[in-house]
């Protein structure tokens, strides 16, 4: 491997490792915010928002720095379907958060 390919392979797993770290407290913080609540509960299933450092998500001061200054990208969305199957044995209303960058890391909120 040429030291491109192998910083360009560590950069990727730095990221990856953030974003897998991140996710939980994201979700939590726009899970929580009333300005999300809202858009999200009243969204249809499967609908879209990006969280990016550009979003109009009011950032607390623990979740601002993970998004803004690492530029971290997510999807949320309500969604009917969660493998947590106690979150769809109580009727919770279940949020979506998924990495951009990284699909197949993904958080699920019950509300």
């Amino acid at each position: 491997m040429t030291r491109e390919l192998i910083s360009l392979s560590s950069t990727k797993k730095c990221r990856r490792k953030l974003y897998a770290s991140s996710i939980h407290e994201i979700a939590l913080d726009i899970s929580q915010s009333d300005y999300w609540r809202k858009q999200l509960f009243s969204s249809n299933y499967g609908e879209t928002f990006l969280i990016d450092s550009d979003s109009e998500f009011y950032f607390p001061n623990s979740t601002k720095p993970l998004v803004v200054e690492s530029n971290l990208q997510f999807y949320v969305s309500k969604v009917k379907e969660c493998p947590v199957q106690y979150m769809m044995d109580d009727g919770f209303v279940i949020f979506k958060f998924q990495s951009i960058e990284f699909p197949e890391i993904v958080q699920y909120s019950g509300n």
